[in-house]
């Protein structure tokens, strides 16, 4: 809002909106434009001193230009109570100036009133508005695993089983475990088949108790030939026993 005097500075924008976060400082913007072809010497002032950084606080506009000027707020610890409807305000004021007082320093009486002087001000009010949240990328990965067992659920609605979806967020980020676990089920299973008993075993290998037992039989039937059996004695003249045939000792 103006004064009664309208400023000779077109000033943007006329209300300085600061996005509010704890702890951090907050930058705004404000713009001095000089449209007419003489230069214009500007002061800017705030209620609270303490609380904003003005940068330049002073200075010159030459004809036909544009001055930024930097409003830092600082750091607060708390939310302010007059969050809502701020009660802080800046006052821009601005001299027109002559040819010999542009060339010469800003004296500290040239926004003085004393006289008569023709002196501008525009005053600005302040607001605050809260800043956008930043997600955080705890919540991000809680969401991605916990849209795991949605996708699961939504195959299971339309009667789709998918083997590459765990049924819930443990086994999804135990999926390694499992890995493990099974291939130690597969060795501790081939370890037991090694400590079966002997008719276990022949039966896991396709061999049966009859087959072993009749080849045992067999064996033993084949030792006994061998042991019961006589040769010729190659020494002996007889004709008897020349002519002997083979036959089995009697035990």
């Amino acid at each position: 809002m103006g004064t009664n005097k309208e400023p000779i500075l077109i000033i943007s924008p006329t209300e300085l909106k600061f996005k509010f976060e704890l702890k951090k400082q907050i930058p705004a913007t404000l713009v001095l434009h000089n449209p007419a072809t003489h230069t214009v010497a500007f002061k800017i002032k705030t209620t609270t001193p303490k609380k904003y950084c003005v940068r330049p606080s002073t200075g010159f506009v030459l004809p036909q230009s544009k001055v930024p000027i930097q409003i830092m707020m600082s750091s607060q610890k708390e939310k302010p109570q007059d969050f809502d409807a701020c009660r802080d305000k800046f006052l821009v004021q601005s001299v027109k100036l002559s040819e010999e007082e542009a060339e010469q320093p800003i004296s500290p009486n040239l926004f003085s009133k004393v006289g008569g002087k023709d002196v501008h001000e525009f005053k600005l009010k302040v607001s605050y508005t809260q800043a956008s949240s930043i997600p955080s990328p705890v919540k991000e990965v809680a969401a991605s695993v916990s849209s795991v067992p949605a996708s699961a659920e939504k195959a299971k609605a339309v009667g789709v089983t998918d083997p590459t979806l765990p049924s819930s967020p443990a086994a999804a980020m135990g999926s390694g475990d499992a890995a493990v676990a099974k291939r130690g089920h597969v060795q501790s299973g081939q370890g037991a088949a090694a400590g079966l008993p002997l008719k276990k075993q022949m039966s896991l290998k396709g061999f049966s108790l009859l087959h072993l037992f009749l080849a045992a039989l067999l064996a033993f039937f084949c030792r006994q030939d061998d042991v019961g059996l006589k040769k010729p004695d190659r020494n002996c003249n007889h004709p008897e026993q020349r002519r002997a045939p083979l036959s089995f000792k009697k035990k």
